[in-house]
């Protein structure tokens, strides 16, 4: 089954980021491509099903569910589908004002491969703007835009390089492990005892949780106390700072205050004050 749309430009709406061609190949019979030039659009393949090949490199690759190639313009292109296995796959061919910036500062330099730590939301996101297509053509080009950067950001936060795709299994621990580091994240932060529970040393612990969320451990449990006192300060308006502090996980008020300032730029009274609901006598 084939389901592909191929849209008009609008380059005169400056968009950051407009789709060229949209589509989605369940098992097709010959998906078979050979580009010695490229396209002049960056593209972006998903696999969520099946199996296929992509040769880069003067090396091939076998692909398959979670994991996605991104091309950029006019570099060669050849890939194709099983025959025993033929893939389900998304693909979507798109430019934009920015894009080579935003790809380049998030380390998209080159055609490669890549796979997707959290599949479901990146092929939600190409279902969404497939389906924008299907109901209203080209008709809302602003919601057109705004799918395709949901596409493109989905793709950008979950992406690791493909040669970390054998340790699946540790980064799924690692993912496992974030609600529970969410909901204790008031307690002591001690690496050596997550990385215990993930089965891994601390160095690469620390390592594979920087590719997998882009951030470190600390990091993480330092926006997980912020997000948890946000609530607090809103949920309690009366909870004094000091023990909103020692429940998001600061030993003092003077350390949490230097925090929040620092994260958010404003003090936890600013805070509280600029975002409380107070009724008004008529």
């Amino acid at each position: 089954m084939k389901r592909e749309y191929f849209l008009p430009q609008f380059d005169e709406l400056n968009f950051f980021c407009f789709p060229h061609s949209v589509g989605r190949y369940t098992c097709p019979d010959h998906h078979n491509v050979r580009r010695e030039a490229g396209v002049r659009d960056i593209s972006l393949h998903l696999i969520v099903g099946g199996k296929g090949y992509i040769e880069l490199n003067d090396t091939v690759y076998t692909l398959k569910h979670g994991d996605a190639f991104l091309h950029v313009p006019f570099q060669r292109m050849r890939y194709y589908t099983s025959e025993d296995d033929r893939w389900d796959i998304y693909w979507m061919q798109f430019n934009g004002s920015k894009l080579t910036d935003f790809l380049l500062e998030r380390g998209f330099h080159d055609s490669a491969i890549w796979f997707i730590k959290d599949i479901e939301p990146l092929e939600q996101s190409f279902l969404e703007l497939l389906e924008e297509i299907e109901r209203n053509n080209f008709s809302r080009p602003t919601k057109l835009s705004s799918l395709t950067y949901s596409v493109l950001a989905e793709f950008t936060s979950n992406a690791i390089p493909f040669s970390n795709r054998r340790g699946k299994e540790k980064i799924d621990r690692i993912i496992g492990l974030l609600p529970i580091m969410q909901k204790n994240s008031h307690l002591p932060f001690v690496m050596e005892e997550w990385a215990e529970q993930a089965g891994l040393t601390p160095n690469y612990f620390c390592s594979l949780f920087k590719k997998v969320t882009k951030m470190t451990p600390l990091a993480y449990i330092t926006k997980c106390r912020i997000l948890n006192s946000k609530q607090m300060l809103l949920s309690s308006p009366n909870m004094p700072i000091n023990q909103i502090a020692m429940a998001s996980g600061y030993p003092s008020a003077s350390y949490f205050n230097k925090i929040f300032m620092m994260m958010e730029g404003i003090t936890p009274s600013e805070f509280r004050k600029n975002h409380s609901y107070h009724e008004v006598d008529s």
